[in-house]
């Protein structure tokens, strides 16, 4: 993942966000915008659309800045979960254990031997906070 200022934009927000006490509903739809805007900024920046690849990274970029500032597994992923969700291929990886989704995806993105132990914990947790969020948000009926 670049660090030009669109991605650093969307890190902003997402700790903003995470840094929010008890965010409103309406806090949270602005914030969805504002996520939404700026993916659609980097996407005709880099021309392509944002993937797991992109999402995940980013994920690792903010379990770093949460760790730091002690923000949880749970907020990291509400953060987060507007650009998985928008990414649509969250699906293949909702259904199986959170740690073998979190390996998965780091050796797709190529993340597994850049990422501290720690810092795979705290993903695996994001993860399964994710997966979480989807199942509900895509239930069938």
């Amino acid at each position: 993942m670049s660090t030009h200022q669109p991605y650093m934009n969307l890190i902003r927000s997402a700790l903003d966000f995470m840094n929010a006490d008890s965010p409103s509903t309406s806090r949270y739809i602005n914030y969805i915008r504002t996520i939404q805007n700026q993916i659609q900024i980097i996407e005709k920046m880099e021309n392509r659309s944002l993937n797991v690849g992109d999402w995940i990274k980013m994920a690792i970029e903010l379990g770093r800045q949460a760790l730091k500032r002690d923000i949880g597994p749970k907020r990291i992923a509400e953060s987060i979960y507007p650009l998985v969700d928008g990414s649509g291929q969250f699906s293949s990886y909702a259904k199986i254990s959170a740690g073998a989704a979190t390996h998965l995806l780091l050796i797709w993105t190529g993340t597994i031997r850049s990422i501290r132990p720690e810092e795979r914990v705290l993903l695996v947790d994001v993860i399964a906070e994710l997966q979480k969020l989807y199942l509900s948000r895509n239930e069938v009926i």
